[in-house]
């Protein structure tokens, strides 16, 4: 090849990417308005001039006639109309885009290099030949090869992120795009590599999101706001038609920005005050499309005569793939942890320019010389149903509220997944019927008035249309979960540090191998949790005030009965001191029961149902003399309930009703709810639901606050949950809240009475990290460089800079008080950044006191001065006070006091599971409990002596201490 470089591109329904590869091996994206994301657009100008990128973008909102925002669906057309009457073939629309590659490739290498081009690994002849049209037209070389994608991805696998990945073993890939889903199984050849089962979906991505998030504001808006409702649906003028494409955008935007936060407003033409989406909101309408999306891939599998435990690797690509939905749902349903990128819109063009190097190799050809057609399977989805999935509890009450996820029901053996009924979005219509836009809620992202038809007939050769994935959005929080199944490999050249770094090496005894049968797990959990704990060398100093727990083998559960039946709806468990609450629901029905459970004690204290009062229920939340339940979102107006049952006798003290996106907190004995409508918090008595206080939300802004409480070391102390939400946290020894609003400013509000104490302006961003603990405001500031800071809580006075990251592209995240006077943070470049690492500060002294990598650090747990570290992976790892690394494993950790803590040997699911559990005294080896069986783990719930969990037709309690 000419002076060794070869570029690599990845020609996307609504991006490209272009990778050049430099002769010493190191490889950087070509960018394009200073991104290394070119969108995929095509504007025709009234002269006749082709504009791409961004520029046809601009160009579009002036003229949407004249856009063509994905032009690779049109593959299977001759031409495209643009504006009035003009249409243009569609190789030259390709051409356009690969034109503006090749001159940005010259600006850089300074002449056009030999290249791979990427293409679904199901096109046919007659598809490859519209690409090679265009490469002919944009002036590219006969020479130039074309590849599958995700021939393209496995060598990116394989020699980028050196996994391992032998002759004869093989890789999956999920390419998850806007657009698109194409899913296919790589075998690795002596020769080469080639792919054994292809499929996917063509009516299935990232806009199908967004099309089901339009779907759930029309349910309101259309009701609330028929005028403005109706020009997005039924755009009419120019100006109409643009005001529904930025609408389209702001929502896209919105589900960028709930991958990082709880809430995201998105602004309607029309209507003076933004409406909010939640996360809960964005997990609701995508949960149906992504089990889709999952059993897709598991049929592709299948196809390959293989089963998910067979593979090597589940290699994830496209920009969709960074909902964290999808990780966790592979993982859940499928049994195999996906390998998820920073940016996974990356590795195809990366991977292609590895391909150059093999041009002649199986699975690749020249632009000239097209290969084959792949393999296909196709992939037949199971029937789609109206009726809800088995629910995923999600936290109403607040980020500082938040209990422990549950996963989705997922099949018991890891290695036959199983075909759920999903959900379909009830009335969500793909992106693909914009042409009946005029006659139904918006169906899909906005063309060019009207809207342009996407065709879905099939391949001129006869083959099934399937374009290619792509990437929404740019800029949204990668959900980056590892495999981790395989030994390590060695660290990547520093040639090429911008690539990501290999993980580090596994220790064998930390790290134990996936089982493949559910018969194998039972039988060597408790020995798995044995080998966790084994050579581990302890130097921890004891604490005489939190003594080792006195440890015993699991007791015989006792089993209690529900008060509605448990189903696949919502149930969950909560422990207080010593009392346990239980909730099942009925969603058919609506009914929910709830049981109290005292001790050691065999029948309830109460058993309580309540019916009627909410179509469905999600969360429960256990307080000092009652418990708290919530209701899901009703969809018909938009609001959720507030249910407060007396600890006593179970009866309903009292019941609010909450608009859709209020929270609430617990301090100072009051509920205090952020009333998003009438922008003002409000003091509700917890003993009879009064209002006791109101406190107007500050400025003039219509943006939501934020709203923190106060912790103190003793709501630190005791159990917590995975999350590390404090279980049993005193409401009253420090009733302060912290305030944040958009202007920046905060002030410190007294929950008992509403009497504001403090305040201060330019503090801290709304979406900003912050905690409030030991009578210090402790907040991560981003403006310029990363920093921590620290405020005296009783006056904010001038703060106090704790804490600079080191580098200027360093971001700081997870904040945790982790001691009296210490906070630890997750120092990393992002979302899964394998070199992330766990820094400790004391806030007292302004000082760092160490620091430990952790890769694709994601939450902090405290325990005492020690720190539990989760991953992505997920994996969790334990860190004394010193900043010693104890324990490591693919498991899950809770802290049950602030030197005791409880593992199981398998992360916590939705599903009955049987993990080993272990107790550890932080200065002791651990004490094995032996193995849980029969609970859906996610609903469990701890104190310091005893576990409850939800089971399939019961609730079990279990003691592991005295």
């Amino acid at each position: 090849m000419t002076d060794g470089f070869v570029l690599g591109v990845d020609l996307g329904t609504s991006h490209t990417v272009a990778m050049l590869r430099r002769p010493d091996g190191r490889t950087r994206p070509l960018l394009f308005d200073g991104r290394p994301l070119l969108p995929s657009a095509v504007f025709l100008d009234p002269t006749g001039r082709l504009h791409v990128g961004a520029d046809a973008l601009r160009l579009g909102h002036a003229d949407p006639g004249r856009l063509e925002p994905h032009p690779k669906r049109h593959v299977d057309d001759d031409t495209v109309m643009l504006g009035d009457g003009a249409t243009v073939p569609v190789d030259g629309l390709f051409a356009a885009l690969l034109g503006a590659v090749a001159r940005e490739a010259v600006a850089t290498a300074g002449f056009l290099p030999p290249a791979v081009v990427t293409h679904p690994a199901s096109w046919g002849a007659q598809r490859r030949a519209v690409l090679t049209q265009a490469l002919a037209r944009a002036g590219w070389p006969a020479e130039t090869a074309l590849v599958p994608e995700p021939v393209a991805a496995a060598r990116y696998f394989a020699e980028v992120l050196r996994r391992p990945l032998p002759e004869g073993a093989s890789l999956a890939v999920f390419d998850f795009g806007a657009g698109t889903l194409d899913t296919a199984v790589v075998r690795r050849d002596a020769d080469g590599f080639s792919v054994t089962a292809s499929g996917g979906a063509d009516d299935l991505g990232g806009l199908d999101i967004d099309a089901a998030l339009v779907d759930h504001l029309g349910k309101s808006l259309s009701a609330a706001e028929p005028t403005a409702w109706q020009a997005l649906t039924e755009p009419a003028t120019l100006a109409q038609w643009r005001a529904r494409r930025q609408f389209w955008e702001d929502v896209r935007g919105a589900k960028e920005m709930l991958s990082r936060g709880s809430f995201a407003p998105v602004p309607i033409p029309g209507v003076e005050h933004a409406v909010h989406l939640t996360r809960d909101e964005l997990e609701a309408a995508a949960d149906p499309l992504v089990r889709r999306a999952v059993t897709e891939a598991a049929t592709v599998i299948a196809a390959a005569g293989l089963a998910p435990a067979d593979l090597a690797g589940l290699f994830l690509v496209g920009g969709s793939s960074r909902v964290p939905l999808v990780a966790r749902l592979l993982h859940s349903e499928l049994g195999i942890a996906p390998t998820v990128l920073e940016q996974p819109e990356l590795p195809v063009a990366e991977g292609a320019t590895l391909a150059g190097a093999l041009r002649y190799a199986p699975g690749v050809a020249t632009a000239a010389t097209p290969a084959p057609t792949p393999p296909t399977v196709p992939a037949v989805p199971p029937p789609i149903t109206d009726t809800q999935a088995a629910g995923t509890p999600v936290d109403p009450v607040s980020p500082a509220h938040t209990g422990a996820p549950s996963h989705p029901s997922a099949p018991s053996h890891p290695g036959a997944p199983s075909h759920p009924s999903a959900p379909s979005h009830p009335s969500a219509p793909s992106h693909r019927d914009a042409a009946a836009a005029s006659h139904a809620a918006v169906s899909g992202p906005p063309s060019s008035p009207p809207p342009l038809p996407s065709p879905s007939v099939p391949d001129k050769k006869g083959e099934a249309e399937y374009p290619e994935p792509v990437d929404p959005w740019a800029t949204a929080e990668a959900a980056a979960i590892a495999a981790g199944h395989v030994s390590a490999p060695p660290e990547p050249s520093p040639a090429a540090p911008w690539q990501p770094p290999a993980p580090p090496p596994s220790d064998p005894a930390a790290q134990p191998r996936r089982g493949r049968r559910r018969a194998w797990i039972i039988a060597g959990a408790a020995g798995l949790a044995v080998t966790l704990a084994a050579g581990t060398a302890l130097a921890w100093t004891l604490w005489p005030r939190y003594p080792a727990l006195d440890y015993q083998p699991l007791s015989d559960p006792r089993h209690i009965p529900a008060a509605v039946p448990i189903g696949s709806a919502w149930s969950d468990a909560a422990v207080l001191g010593d009392r346990v609450y239980f909730a099942s629901t009925d969603y058919d029905t609506g009914d929910l029961g709830v049981v109290a459970v005292d001790g050691d004690d065999k029948t309830p204290a109460w058993s309580h149902k309540e019916t009627g009062v909410a179509d469905r229920w999600r969360q429960m939340t256990a307080l000092p003399d009652g418990v708290a339940l919530f209701s899901d979102t009703d969809t018909d107006n938009g609001t959720r309930e507030l249910l407060i049952l007396d600890a006593g006798k179970g009866g309903k003290r009292w019941q609010r009703t909450l608009g859709r996106d209020d929270l609430v907190f617990f301090a100072g004995g009051h509920a205090i709810v952020t009333d998003r409508q009438d922008r003002r918090l409000i003091g509700v008595r917890l003993s009879d639901g009064k209002e006791q206080w109101t406190l107007p939300d500050p400025g003039e802004s219509t943006l939501a606050t934020a709203v923190h409480t106060v912790t103190t070391p003793a709501d630190l102390d005791g159990p917590a949950t995975l999350t590390g939400r404090p279980v049993d946290a005193d409401l009253g020894d420090d009733p302060r809240l912290v305030q944040v609003t958009p202007d920046r400013s905060v002030r410190v509000i007294d929950a008992a009475t509403g009497e504001v104490t403090a305040e201060r302006q330019s503090v801290a961003d709304t979406d900003d990290e912050l905690i409030a603990h030991h009578g210090r405001l402790i907040v991560r500031e981003g403006q310029d460089a990363d920093r921590i800071v620290t405020y005296q809580l009783d006056k904010l006075g001038e703060p106090d800079v704790t804490y600079t990251a080191r580098t200027a592209t360093a971001k700081l995240s997870g904040l945790t008080p982790c001691g009296d006077d210490r906070v630890c943070a997750i120092e990393s470049t992002g979302y899964g950044d394998e070199n992330a690492v766990v820094v400790a500060l004391d806030v007292a002294q302004g000082r760092k006191l160490w620091e430990r990598p952790v890769p694709k650090a994601d939450t902090l747990v405290p325990v005492g001065e020690a720190v539990l570290a989760r991953s992505t992976a997920p994996q969790t790892t334990l860190i004394d006070a010193s900043g010693k690394q104890i324990w490591t494993a693919k498991a899950d950790a809770v802290r049950l006091d602030a030197a005791n803590i409880l593992e199981f040997s398998k992360p916590l699911v939705g599903y009955v599971d049987d993990p080993a559990l272990a107790g550890r005294h932080l200065g002791d080896d651990p004490v094995q409990l032996g193995p849980l069986q029969g609970a859906r783990t996610s609903t469990c719930a701890w104190n310091t002596s005893l576990l409850a969990c939800v089971a399939d037709e019961d609730f079990l309690i279990t003691r592991y201490a005295k």
